[in-house]
């Protein structure tokens, strides 16, 4: 005599899975509230060392941007010697946030990238020193050389180029804006 074992019903199999995900759900939503505050530290002093990055500056007081480009996210006046410009566009992978260094006379002083998810080894070369090297003393609206213009793009990686390049034109525009 053989016994047919009975599979758990439908219900139960819901009821576990349910379980199952709140149980997960709520553990990363506990880890992410105790993480909240260092990942913002963390972020915060990476932006801060950007900001020195691209223009040296004692002090660095937010001021307002009523000009109404939704990707500058700040713009800091860094003393004297102008304004560091923190944006937020869109490459090949996702948002790419970089702040924008732009002195009094309107001439690009750096670019240093905070925050991206592009492709390792591609778009990821955007913070190299020999890409980013391309803007410094920039006063003009500026393009990829593919596009005709003088920013050389970086190769398997145009979207990320462009990227980058509108970040500083929309950082220099931003500058301009405020008098």
């Amino acid at each position: 005599m053989t016994e047919t074992k009975k599979s758990p019903s439908m219900l139960r199999l819901i009821v576990v899975l349910f379980v199952i995900a709140v149980v997960v759900a709520f553990l990363l939503g506990f880890v992410n509230y105790i993480t909240a505050d260092r990942i913002a530290e963390i972020k915060e002093a990476k932006t801060n060392d950007a900001m020195r990055e691209v223009l040296s500056a004692d002090t660095y007081d937010e001021i307002e941007y009523t000009g109404g480009n939704q990707s500058v996210n700040k713009i800091y006046a860094a003393g004297d010697a102008g304004y560091v410009v923190n944006v937020t566009t869109s490459g090949f992978s996702g948002a790419i946030e970089m702040v924008v260094g732009v002195d009094t006379s309107g001439t690009v002083t750096g670019i240093s990238i905070i925050d991206m998810s592009e492709t390792s080894g591609l778009g990821d070369n955007a913070k190299r020193d020999t890409f980013r090297d391309q803007f410094i003393g920039a006063t003009d609206t500026l393009a990829v050389s593919k596009d005709g213009g003088t920013i050389d793009a970086l190769t398997g990686a145009t979207i990320t180029s462009r990227a980058v390049t509108d970040g500083v034109n929309i950082a220099m525009e931003a500058v301009k804006t405020l008098g």
